[in-house]
């Protein structure tokens, strides 16, 4: 359309020009500077039209900055007045769920009723099928769905968490999730983003995950910087450096959410030991992908369909039998397999 609309104006000029070429109606180099422009135009149009298209697709932006400044809510607030000193809470780790309903945005409720309670440094397993709630029960915990439960109560060492600022509340409790997080900076600010600890310390966290001798050989040791999704280590690694990490800020909650899932058999074990050793006094919430890895809980919550359908040792669910009976059977046939 373009090629066509240049091309008329050329012919327009023309047919003006040698219609007047008696009468010196229009002076022959004004006549020929216009045909000289009409043969130019359509390159101008047709860039006039890209800059048009760009600032639209630019203003994409724009619609987007706008709709988060204006129509999503913001958190609660990150702190309140009358946030406990980290020193004081949570000191046990003990974890009173109370009727509990969530939802994300508008949709149908994820969790439904869920009352449960877990005692100071218990090892609890939660356990499920897909979409029976397990990672919305640990959203709740922290507080990151973008809205607040739509009823009940959650309470950390007596204390409701729903009153408690954001940070004070995240900052007390550690996840170590399914795909470890690795910032694009060097490894001392990987495992303190808050430059909180000493030189000793990074490395004695290290020393206990056994990552000391692989971050000491670096041209930079701690200072090494991290590629982009920390692909400069292995996956094994990554993680290791992400429970160095929860080490570091000695939490009385630690949540697990499939943290093993991406490696293999081995790797897993070792990390589980290692948990098991360094969190001992800690309360562990572990979403488990393997069944083997939360045998030797102290007890396991089975989750169906958002609501709480088991909650007992894992022997005697086992001996029981149901879901989770179901569910290690099937491990094992897959295994034996």
């Amino acid at each position: 359309r373009l090629d066509a609309l240049g091309g008329s104006i050329g012919a327009i000029i023309g047919a003006v020009a040698l219609g007047t070429k008696d009468s010196a109606f229009i002076p022959a180099g004004w006549v020929g500077l216009a045909l000289s422009y009409s043969i130019e135009v359509t390159g101008y149009l047709k860039h006039g039209v890209r800059m048009i298209a760009q600032v639209e697709a630019e203003m994409n932006s724009v619609e987007r900055i706008l709709y988060y400044s204006n129509n999503i809510e913001a958190e609660a607030a990150l702190e309140t007045k009358d946030d406990p000193k980290p020193s004081e809470w949570p000191t046990k780790g003990e974890i009173k769920i109370q009727n509990m309903s969530m939802r994300y945005r508008d949709g149908p409720l994820v969790l439904k009723g869920i009352s449960v309670s877990f005692r100071g440094g218990e090892k609890i397993g939660v356990v499920g099928r897909t979409g029976s709630g397990k990672s919305s029960l640990m959203t709740a915990l922290f507080r990151i769905s973008e809205m607040e439960p739509d009823g009940g109560k959650i309470w950390i060492d007596g204390r409701d968490i729903s009153q408690i600022g954001l940070s004070v509340l995240r900052l007390n409790l550690s996840i170590i999730p399914q795909d470890p997080v690795m910032f694009s900076n060097t490894v001392r600010y990987n495992l303190d983003p808050f430059g909180e600890k000493s030189e000793y310390e990074l490395w004695e966290a290290l020393k206990k995950v056994q990552l000391a001798e692989t971050i000491a050989v670096l041209p930079d040791g701690l200072d090494e910087q991290v590629a982009e999704g920390g692909e400069n280590f292995s996956q094994g690694q990554r993680q290791l450096l992400c429970i160095a990490r929860s080490l570091l800020r000695k939490p009385k909650i630690l949540v697990m959410d499939e943290a093993t899932a991406s490696i293999d058999n081995t790797t897993d074990a070792a990390i589980q030991r290692m948990i098991r050793e360094n969190f001992a006094s800690a309360t562990i919430l572990t979403i488990a992908h393997r069944l083997n890895t939360i045998m030797d809980s102290d007890r396991v919550l089975v989750l169906d369909d958002g609501r709480v359908a088991e909650f007992d040792s894992p022997s005697a669910l086992i001996n029981r039998g149901g879901i989770f009976a179901s569910m290690v059977e099937k491990s094992k046939k897959a295994h034996n397999a």
